[in-house]
This record gives C-alpha cells, sequence and structure tokens, in this order.
C-alpha cells in the first residue's frame, strides 16, 4: 500500500500528469481508445443506470445517436441491465454498481481499460463471479487491459504479466510472464507454486 500504482494507473491513462518522466502510447492511440474502471464505482448519483453507461459516448460526436444508443444497449445486455436500466445508482448493490461502472467503460469500445482495484469493495462471491464475465468479455474483444490489484490469486487468475512493485518509493521489483493456460486453474499445483513464488517477492 502507498507504493504509487494508482498514480501510476492515473498517470498512464492521462486522468494525472507525471511531474517527471514520459509515458509513450503507441502512435495509434489516442485519449478516446481509454477508459477507466474505478475501485469505489464513481457513478454519477443523478443519472440512471443507462444513462451512466452512455456518458463516456456523449461527447463522441463522431457516433450517431444510433450508434450510442446500440451500445449502450449491448451493454445492458451484456450484464444482465435491462430491468435496472431506470435505476438510480443509490438503488443498486455493490455489485451491480460494478457492472454500471465496468459497462460504462467497455461502451467506448476502448483498446485500453484501465482498472484500479475494481473488485476490492465487492464480497468475495460477487468478486469472483465479475471475474468470470471480465475474462468472458476479454477473449470476445481483446482490448489490453491494465489493472491494479493487492490480491495475488486475483493477479494470476486475471493477467498475463504480473508487474511487482516495491514499497514506497515505488518501482518495478519484477516482471513475471504467466504463462498458466487458459482457463486458469486456480487450485492446480502450478498456480500455488506461482502464488508462493510472488508472495515471496513480496515479503522482501
Amino acid at each position: 500500500s502507498g507504493c504509487g500504482k494508482s498514480t501510476l494507473l492515473r498517470s498512464m491513462s492521462g486522468l494525472d500528469t507525471a511531474s517527471h518522466g514520459t509515458v509513450q502510447l503507441a502512435h495509434t492511440i489516442s485519449s478516446n481508445d481509454m477508459s477507466f474502471v474505478f475501485q469505489q464505482f464513481a457513478l454519477l448519483p443523478w443519472l440512471t443506470v443507462e444513462e451512466n453507461i452512455g456518458m463516456g459516448l456523449v461527447a463522441r460526436e463522431e457516433l450517431s445517436d444510433v450508434v450510442k444508443y446500440s451500445r449502450v444497449e449491448r451493454e445492458l445486455t451484456r450484464f444482465h441491465l435491462e430491468k435496472f436500466r431506470k435505476s438510480f445508482p443509490r438503488e443498486l448493490s455493490g455489485g451491480m454498481k460494478q457492472r454500471v461502472g465496468i459497462a460504462r467503460a467497455l461502451a467506448t469500445d476502448p483498446k485500453i481499460i484501465f482498472m484500479d482495484e475494481p473488485f476490492s469493495a465487492l464480497d468475495s462471491f460477487t468478486a469472483e463471479e465479475l471475474r468470470g464475465e471480465l475474462l468472458e468479455i476479454w477473449s470476445e474483444r481483446r482490448p489490453t487491459i491494465v489493472m491494479v490489484t493487492h490480491n495475488i490469486p486475483e493477479a494470476l487468475e486475471l493477467g498475463d504479466r504480473i508487474a511487482i512493485m516495491t514499497p514506497r518509493p515505488g518501482q518495478l521489483e519484477r516482471m513475471i510472464h504467466n504463462e498458466l493456460p487458459r482457463p486458469r486453474a486456480v487450485r492446480s499445483p502450478e498456480f500455488f507454486a506461482l502464488q508462493d513464488e510472488i508472495q515471496k517477492l513480496i515479503r522482501l
């Protein structure tokens, strides 16, 4: 905690400006190609579910109203939110709120999604369900996802490359290439061995 993971994520996404150093993106990537999923949902309380999902599309003048509507409908269906389209955030559970947050990020069809501990505020069963849904979406659409987490099994289940940071001042300690086959067998000896390896690195 406090080593700068979220700061690094926000700098990469353009939400914060680095005090020094540079962030290099491919020349094909613009701000319209990136979305952010926050830990604390960050929904606008005066907007309905469908309005929150469509919020990132409002300023996209290159998209017609028909395209914007179809994308919101796509995400409402994908996350089983159709019956809640007119509901406000105060009427939703934590898991439902985070579904809306992820749906909002996906509605813009981003090439890169930044996720700042997106499941840490959820109970274990809801988090497990949402991780499964995220993996399904990733396999269908193949965006790049950069995610911060304190949860080692979560990192192993989701990530292909795991960057381990040092305590403050945060630096990259090691990059682990996770070659466990998908779908990941989370109770396999190989999974536990890699979990132990990462745990040892963090405790050093």
